[in-house]
């Protein structure tokens, strides 16, 4: 049962079908989503279509279902629906459609044959066109009803009058194509044939209308011959056939079994399930139900009663098959025969009591006779008679029970004398004719020991079984077996020689097994062994009192009721000739059937549930898991084997945990397989890897590591301490020879730098001596023009003017020296821009302006500015000498004046803040200065030319800057390489001035 626990969309399911992928598909009514199962998992895709239309699925995967326009397909993950006037026209037409669908066989990728009541169709998704196949009045079959695929890839369709079979494959199904029609007898008075379904024998079986009845009845056609049978009191809405002797039929609420061999053929099967909506059928018996409870499916079990076989419900104590052949069956109330498929009884004689014990068995005896063996006496059957006769014994013996049989047919009896009882025991061997003394019985098992059997091993050794234990006949002398040998004190009641010098024997609850030279215990746990046989593939059958037991390649099967067997106790178990495992219980026969499951598991190992990695010397616990398909054997019943690091596989037992001792130190891999109830082995095993990790004291080679290691880090350390004692000292050494030469650096450094300012100071005295002797020469050159001119009062005047400015500029100089005029020492005044310009060109002289041109440019109109005027001329002389050493003497001074409303970025020195600035800029076009130079010009003794005879002494530009400073104006420098510079005195006004015309 598949509910939404076990991830269905709703556990209310609608309509079911089957792909020919073997997927399951199911509808839950108008819901989003539809669900699948494929036997190992359970999923969903979203819903197509309306209702309770079926999903049909074709071999490529290619869904199909119905919609109200006509039909819709799911393909790369979305549905896409295509309209079909036919289909539309259908519905309209036919009410019933709106709850019982059209039938849909999808045949090949987007092609699906379409059944309409009146027409076949064809409809192909590439042209979205319909082709018409087969019109309904075209047939006998009157109106269709239903078309289903067929087992061998054509298809059937119903209509009322009876079935049509298209020839495979269906996909090639044309116009031309022949139908075969069936209809049944007109005496059979049948109709609307609904819900065909076809068996693995190729027979159909379907439901019908029957007139004389008035109801639906469950109709089958075999091909030939066409049968009915009405289920009393019941509405049954489909109907199909189980395996070979039984029918199921569906109403909307009772699920029933229809077996046609019984008194009471029809049984209702309980079921938890409150309303059945729909059926789908698979090969093998098996079938799917959609129930208001969930999804059913039912599959017969492994071990079933034979099929057309009557109904051997009592008990079947052996089983033999004969030369022939034919297979025999000794019950409770006949000895039955099965042969060509054909089941035959005979009943036991009056006069006979079939009292069979463990012991008891049928044996084949080579002229063709079967010997039965009974507590109440031994009979003969002759087949070809179908005669039982009394097996009359020696002469002055009595036959006391049957041992065994030997390869060649005959069986080996114990005798005894009639007088006195059981005196003399001995073995005799029955051809069927005539007996034969084979040798007396062995001390240790005459005259009262219970005897179970005598076998002759492939070795040609001889094993008696007896109440003590195993005895052995070998080189002319019986050998009893004791504890020392390893066989523990049981009774020997069943052997087998399992091959390879290896015998089997069978104790009440357990098996042995001799080699040759020891016993060993094989199994233990069983209820009373009664039978134990050798398959064709090397398996040992075991019946015992609770059930089958099977063993192969070293693993054990338990088979029980669960599995299909009708009772617990197995009394015999025999595998013919077809390789067909029969067995015998206290409630009947049953036959095993390989082919109802052929189904592998599926492993799983959780890695979240297992470790990765341990350490050495913990056990590993590693859990798994499986899971049938369609969990035909429950989780809990199935069988596990594993490996570890690719050795031999383990048995399989049902454990789902295994606990590992001692894989090693190092990476394994862990490897586990699963198998179900009918031997189908997983065919790739699930796998996890893990690393078992050596603590670092356990290993060897790192702790000899760590040794050499710890040795290794002593000794550097030790080196270590010395070097480091070795280096202290260094250090002392060397700090005090550090000091020694700090010291010496200083006294060097004091007196390069003496010699320095020495240096500078005779450069300065020299420089201040060169200004003085200027000033001294134009007082000079101004005396002797006086003296020349003493009439010419202009030129006096003009000269001594010009010896009072020089002497204050002189003055200025010295004051320079003193520590850079204070400007409280001077007084401040407005000055007249173009008037303190004229004034110091004026002071330049005429041997300056002969190889230097100076040119004024200023503003139409400017403002008075603050300032002392003398300053401001020394400030505006050293600019203007410091442009004229720029151009090495030669060129072009332009001096521009102007105003400011906002400052320009890169100032040297920032003004006071104002409204507006004046300035006055002197240009040259000279060398220009280095960039990295360029911050350094304003710093006091800073040159980068040798001293010239005007200015070398690094003073002019510092005065400048202090004047500037002291005066809160402000200095700005533009210079470019190769181009020139210009020096820019800002000079902030502090209010509204008169304005002077630029001269």
């Amino acid at each position: 049962m598949y509910r939404a626990a076990d991830g269905l969309r709703e556990s209310l399911c609608t309509a079911v079908t089957i792909s020919p992928r073997g997927n399951v598909w199911i509808k839950h009514g108008d819901v989003d989503a539809v669900s699948w199962v494929d036997g190992y998992a359970v999923g969903t895709v979203p819903a197509g279509g309306s209702g309770n239309f079926r999903v049909h699925d074709n071999r490529t995967g290619q869904l199909w279902s119905y919609c109200k326009t006509g039909l819709t397909s799911f393909q790369g993950g979305n549905w896409a629906e295509y309209p079909v006037p036919e289909i539309q026209v259908e519905a309209t037409t036919y009410f019933s459609r709106l709850f019982r669908q059209t039938t849909l066989l999808p045949t090949e990728r987007n092609r699906a044959l379409v059944l309409l009541s009146d027409r076949l169709l064809e409809f192909n998704v590439r042209s979205n066109q319909t082709t018409l196949l087969r019109r309904a009045s075209d047939t006998r079959l009157g109106r269709f009803f239903e078309l289903v695929e067929a087992r061998d890839g054509g298809a059937w369709v119903t209509g009322s009058n009876g079935l049509a079979k298209l020839p495979s494959p269906a996909k090639r199904i044309t116009s031309a194509t022949p139908w075969h029609e069936f209809l049944p007898p007109t005496e059979a008075r049948l109709q609307n044939f609904q819900r065909p379904f076809e068996d693995d024998q190729g027979g159909v079986c379907c439901v019908a209308d029957s007139l004389p009845e008035g109801k639906r009845v469950l109709v089958y056609f075999d091909g030939q011959r066409w049968q009915s049978f009405a289920i009393p009191g019941e509405n049954i809405r489909a109907a199909w056939r189980g395996d070979e002797r039984t029918f199921w039929a569906l109403t909307i609420n009772s699920l029933l079994r229809v077996d046609l061999s019984r008194s009471e053929a029809v049984t209702k099967e309980k079921f938890p399930a409150g309303h059945f909506y729909d059926v789908a059928v698979e090969p093998k018996g098996v079938f799917w139900l959609a129930t208001s409870e969930g999804l059913m499916r039912y599959a017969p079990l492994a071990w079933r009663p034979p099929p057309d076989a009557p109904g051997i419900d009592l008990q079947v104590h052996a089983i033999r098959e004969d030369r022939e052949e034919r297979l025999w069956f000794a019950s409770a109330d006949a000895l039955w025969l099965f042969q060509n498929g054909r089941w035959l009884n005979h009943p036991w004689p009056r006069d006979f009591e079939p009292m069979f014990q463990a012991s008891d068995a049928l044996y084949d005896l080579p002229d063709g006779e079967l010997l039965i063996t009974a507590a109440e006496g031994f009979l003969l059957f002759d087949p070809p008679s179908s005669r039982f006769s009394s097996l009359a014994p020696p002469a002055e013996r009595a036959i006391e029970m049957a041992l065994g049989q030997f390869p060649d047919g005959r069986v080996v009896l114990r005798t005894a004398l009639r007088s006195p009882p059981n005196a003399s025991p001995r073995l005799e061997l029955f051809n069927g004719r005539t007996f034969e003394t084979f040798r007396e019985l062995p001390a240790p098992a005459s005259p009262d020991d219970k005897l179970s059997f005598l076998a002759v091993a492939a070795s040609g050794d001889v094993w008696l079984g007896a109440s003590t234990g195993p005895l052995l006949y070998r080189d002319e002398k019986w050998q009893a077996f004791t504890r020392s040998e390893g066989y523990v004190g049981e009774a020997a009641l069943r052997f087998l020689d399992v091959g390879e010098g290896r015998v089997w024997c069978g104790g009440v609850d357990r098996i042995f097994e001799y080699d040759g030279k020891s016993w060993r215990l094989v199994r233990a746990g069983f209820d009373r062994i009664h039978a134990l046989i050798k398959g064709r593939d090397g398996s040992v059958w075991v019946a015992t009192g609770n059930g089958l037991a099977h063993y192969f390649k070293g693993s054990w099967m338990f088979t029980g009721v669960e599995d299909g067997l009708p009772s617990a106790t197995v009394y015999d178990v025999w595998e013919d000739r077809r390789g067909r495992v029969w067995a015998g219980t206290t409630r009947g026969l049953s036959l095993l059937r390989r082919d109802a499951d052929l189904d592998p598991p599926r492993t799983h190992i959780d890695p979240a549930e297992n470790p990765s990695r341990v350490l050495e010397g913990s056990p590993v616990t590693l859990v798994f898991g499986a899971r049938d398909k369609w969990q035909y054997t429950p989780t809990e019943r199935l069988l596990y084997s594993h490996r570890v690091d690719e050795g031999g596989w383990s048995p399989y037992a049902p454990d789902t945990t295994i606990v590992l001792t001692n894989p090693g130190a190092g990476g394994h891999r862990f490897e586990v397989r699963a198998m179900d109830r009918n031997w189908n082995e997983d065919t790739q095993p699930a796998s996890l890897a893990f690393a078992v990790i050596v603590p670092w004291y356990k290993e060897a080679r790192l702790v000899a590591i760590a040794a050499a290691g710890a040795l290794v880090a002593l000794i550097l350390g030790g080196i270590a301490v010395n070097r480091h004692w070795r280096l202290v000292r260094s250090y002392a050494e060397i700090g005090k020879i550090v000091e020694q030469r700090t010291g010496e650096l200083e006294r060097a450094n004091r007196e390069l730098f003496h010699s320095q300012k020495m240096k500078a100071l005779g450069t300065l005295s020299a420089g201040i001596a060169h200004d003085f002797n200027s000033i001294l020469s134009i007082i000079k050159g101004s005396a002797q023009i006086i003296e020349a001119n003493l009439e010419d009062k202009e030129k006096i005047r003009t000269r001594v003017d010009r010896i009072q400015t020089v002497v204050e500029q002189g003055s200025g100089v010295v004051k320079a020296l003193l520590g850079f005029s204070r400007l409280s020492d001077k007084e401040t005044s407005p000055c007249e821009v173009t008037a303190v310009v004229d004034a110091t060109m004026k002071l330049l002289g005429d041997q300056f302006l002969q190889d230097v041109r100076v040119r004024f440019a200023p503003a139409p109109t400017l403002p008075q500015i603050p300032g002392a005027k003398d300053l401001i001329q020394q400030m505006l002389l050293n600019l203007i000498l410091n442009a004229s050493d720029a151009m090495g003497g030669e060129g072009e001074i332009v001096l521009h004046a102007g105003t400011y409303d906002a400052l320009p970025d890169g100032l040297v020195l920032s003004p006071a803040p104002a409204a507006s600035y004046v300035f006055i800029a002197v240009q040259d076009f000279g060398c220009g200065i280095e960039p990295d130079v360029l911050p350094r010009i304003f710093e006091p003794f800073f040159t980068t030319k040798a001293f010239s005879t005007r200015r070398g002494t690094g003073l002019g530009l510092s005065m400048v800057y202090e004047f500037a400073k002291e005066m809160g104006y402000g200095l700005h420098v533009e210079s470019a390489l190769g181009k020139g510079s210009t020096f820019s005195i800002l000079i902030p006004l502090q209010g509204s001035g008169e304005g002077s015309a630029g001269a």
